[in-house]
């Protein structure tokens, strides 16, 4: 099975080379600049001007943009996005600003034997039920001010471009998994905890072997997911119970009786939240509960909507405040997760 986590993506991004063009704003106009990752080192900008100096003609307020933007880059890849395997992906600048759960379908056919005379049977379009879908626009900026002009604080520059981007996709990541881990589930989309003893018997906490319990209550969501038709492949979970989770799904073998690996999961995310202070005040996104984890079944009822990704716009700054410039990213998209009909929530066992 394919396990993502920060630090895996990370070391993925870390093998071969990777090109790109990121789009961005400057002048009102859209321009691209290249991204290349080779062996995990990405090509930034190095600018050996004084900062003031970039701002004195057009040319040079470009190179700064373009700086800015793989700056960000670097910080988006700083933290990588886990909810690919989940979601849908559906891009659209066209996209209106609410969806209906309805448009999130799927077409459904089934052959049937014709005898003559007998009308055809056509397909129909199904859809998920879950909660309307509405894009959303979400931006942030940062200033860039005469004191880091004359004391040419480029660190401080660089420091803030790449929060941009470690920011844009922590966000990214709470905004798909979010309805998954704060949902309040109903009894029949709960897996509570299987405990077995060493013998292979039903037991209690008190009495049980955590391993073989473990093992059994994965198994008992995989079945309890397949038994109401909603097969769940993708195990969303803390990476704190990595370890042993990975363990429990693997063969083993206690007190003489193998134990056979459990089949049925193809992807582990691991999602522990994020958290940062700006200007004194701290923000955190939730991650998945230690002792929890949520069993998915992937795309059909999961839906990316993107109207607009990131583009970062540079603009002259404020003089009454001393600002030189001014940088300012925004994005606009959605999510539809009809989580009810596709995830199972799964309590583990304690030791």
């Amino acid at each position: 099975m394919r396990t993502h986590s920060i630090e895996s993506l990370k070391e993925q991004r870390r093998k071969g080379t990777i090109e790109t063009e990121v789009p961005f704003i400057f002048n009102g106009k859209q321009e691209t600049v290249p991204k290349k990752i080779v062996n995990g080192e990405m090509e930034i900008i190095d600018i050996d001007k004084p900062f003031g100096e970039m701002m004195t003609s057009e040319t040079s307020r470009k190179e700064l943009v373009q700086k800015v933007v793989l700056d960000v880059e670097l910080g988006r890849e700083e933290v990588p996005v886990l909810y690919k395997p989940i979601y849908e992906t559906l891009t659209d600048p066209n996209f209106p600003k609410e969806f209906e759960a309805k448009w999130a379908q799927r077409g459904t056919v089934i052959f049937f034997e014709h005898l003559e005379g007998e009308e055809v049977k056509f397909g129909s379009l199904q859809a998920e039920s879950g909660p309307i879908a509405r894009l959303k626009g979400y931006a942030a900026g940062f200033e860039y001010t005469k004191e880091m002009e004359i004391f040419n604080q480029m660190f401080n520059f660089e420091m803030l471009n790449k929060a941009f981007g470690e920011a844009h996709n922590a966000l990214l990541n709470h905004l798909h998994l979010g309805p998954i881990i704060q949902y309040g589930y109903k009894a029949a989309n709960k897996t509570a905890p299987v405990y077995v003893k060493p013998d292979g018997n039903t037991g209690t906490q008190a009495d049980a072997h955590y391993m073989l319990s473990l093992r059994g209550t994965l198994r008992k969501a995989l079945k309890d997911t397949r038994t109401a038709k909603r097969p769940g492949t993708i195990l969303l979970a803390n990476s704190a119970d990595k370890e042993d989770i990975q363990e429990a799904l693997g063969s083993m073998t206690l007190q003489a009786t193998p134990y056979g690996a459990t089949a049925g999961i193809t992807d582990i995310i691991y999602y522990d939240g994020w958290e940062t202070d700006v200007a004194r005040k701290s923000y955190a996104y939730e991650g998945v509960p230690q002792g929890k984890a949520y069993l998915i079944r992937p795309k059909r009822g999961f839906k990316e909507l993107v109207k607009q990704g990131l583009q970062i716009n540079s603009t002259i700054g404020d003089l009454s405040r001393l600002v030189q410039a001014q940088i300012v990213g925004d994005f606009w998209r959605g999510v539809f997760a009809a989580v009810e009909e596709n995830v199972q929530e799964i309590t583990l066992p304690g030791q």
